[in-house]
């Protein structure tokens, strides 16, 4: 008789028991990562289509984070024992939440769900919110990874992207950071602005490489439906020759310096790939809470808050 190898046969995704005269099929989940909406900025930018809103007062921080908390308790059940592996907030500008009520948050969310022991918690930062010491307090909230949305380092763009910070602040902002103790931390750049030549794309990476990012997202700006910018379209802005150039030219800069390209806007030194990032990637399950945030889990029901 033939020797006899033990196959098992089973779609991907799924584990197997390995006892065929009583096979049964145990789906194993993908990764699942939680993104935390928190929509208020200072000023809204004229490129951007997000959910956020201009503050205007005092804003309600302690009664968002409770109604973040109901959000994540009706939304449970979808995700009942699974262990997150990240946590992404974005906006908005979350830098105007003060670290206490991130803090409060992620304590209340780490008490309803299993987190990782290397979970990645990132937060969305503004340069113009950044403080001396808030830092300090975001890093013992639970937050290890920083996303600066910096977008250019030249003064004239930033004001006609309609920017809250300089670039001095924004060089600024990143060394509170860094002397706060952060080293794994994202810098946002936007190319084919407004009158911006190539020369100038090029100085914004070389500008960015000297703060010693772990991680740099390089994205083209482009005019998005319900924009200030759709409406009223800025003019210089490169033709699609002009922006390809651009596009190459960064991309080689990033590879030079040691920046591998990893998603399609994503470039990240080596062990420095956003966790989050590569979970939505890989078509992995994410649970979005907070106002307009937008959930995949993968039992294929899709949810929006």
């Amino acid at each position: 008789m033939p020797h006899s190898h033990d196959h098992c046969h089973h779609r991907p995704g799924e584990a197997c028991t390995g006892d065929h005269a009583h096979a049964t099929v145990q789906l194993v989940p993908p990764p699942l990562s939680l993104y935390v909406h928190l929509p208020w900025c200072v000023r809204k930018c004229p490129y951007c289509d997000f959910n956020s809103h201009a503050g205007k007062g005092a804003l309600p921080f302690d009664a968002y984070i409770d109604a973040l908390v109901r959000d994540l308790d009706q939304d449970l059940p979808l995700v009942w024992g699974r262990v997150v592996n990240s946590v992404f907030f974005g906006g908005g500008t979350p830098s105007l939440f003060p670290p206490e009520a991130i803090d409060r948050f992620l304590q209340q969310a780490s008490a309803r769900l299993r987190f990782a022991p290397n979970l990645e918690v990132t937060l969305e930062t503004n340069p113009g919110t950044a403080e001396h010491g808030r830092f300090d307090r975001y890093r013992a909230a639970g937050v290890n990874r920083i996303s600066f949305g910096i977008q250019t380092f030249n003064d004239d763009a930033l004001r006609r992207l309609g920017r809250i910070h300089d670039s001095g602040e924004a060089e600024r902002a990143v060394k509170l950071a860094q002397d706060a103790g952060y080293r794994n931390f994202n810098i946002d750049l936007m190319y084919a602005l407004p009158e911006q030549t190539l020369a100038q794309a090029e100085h914004d990476l070389e500008r960015a490489f000297a703060l010693e990012p772990t991680h740099i997202s390089h994205y083209q700006l482009t005019l998005e439906p319900n924009t200030v910018f759709f409406a009223r379209p800025p003019r210089g802005i490169p033709d699609e020759d002009g922006a390809w150039d651009m596009q190459e030219h960064c991309q080689a800069l990033l590879a030079q310096a040691g920046y591998g390209h990893y998603e399609v806007s994503a470039y990240a030194r080596d062990g420095w790939q956003c966790a989050h990032n590569l979970n939505y990637w890989r078509f992995g399950d994410y649970l979005g809470i907070g106002a307009g945030a937008h959930g995949k889990i993968s039992s294929g029901a899709q949810q929006q808050v």
